[in-house]
């Protein structure tokens, strides 16, 4: 028998109300620290290792090897050795459908200079 519709305020399954399985481990690797930076640097071209740790400066190599691995296991990235030559990093479809919801930075954000701790526009301290 049927009790009708159940008080959506009453601790319980609600039935409208799910989580797909796969969208909280989408969610733990786009929450790693520099993912969203290496996804961001592959959208413009396929790069190499080399090329990669040259345009993220500040990551260190275990990092950058370690985040590579990990968008290669979840399919966002692809790892393709093309002869002759060294292997090559490339986005796949699913990894370019996170590009446009990934926002790296915030427009309400300053733009940084290249001096640390500087926004644009602020004057130098003297």
């Amino acid at each position: 028998m049927d009790a009708g519709p159940r008080d959506p305020w009453q601790p319980g399954p609600a039935p409208w109300l799910t989580a797909d399985a796969e969208r909280p481990a989408a969610f733990e690797i786009l929450g790693q620290k520099w993912t969203g930076i290496i996804l961001h640097t592959l959208a413009t071209r396929p790069a190499r290792y080399g090329e990669l740790s040259t345009a993220i400066e500040r990551i260190s190599t275990k990092m950058l090897a370690d985040r590579l691995r990990e968008l290669v296991e979840a399919g966002l990235v692809t790892h393709d050795q093309l002869p002759p030559g060294p292997a090559t990093y490339t986005l796949t479809a699913d990894g370019r459908a996170l590009l446009p919801v990934m926002v790296l930075r915030s427009p309400r954000l300053p733009r940084q200079s290249g001096r640390r701790g500087q926004a644009d526009g602020d004057a130098l301290p003297t």
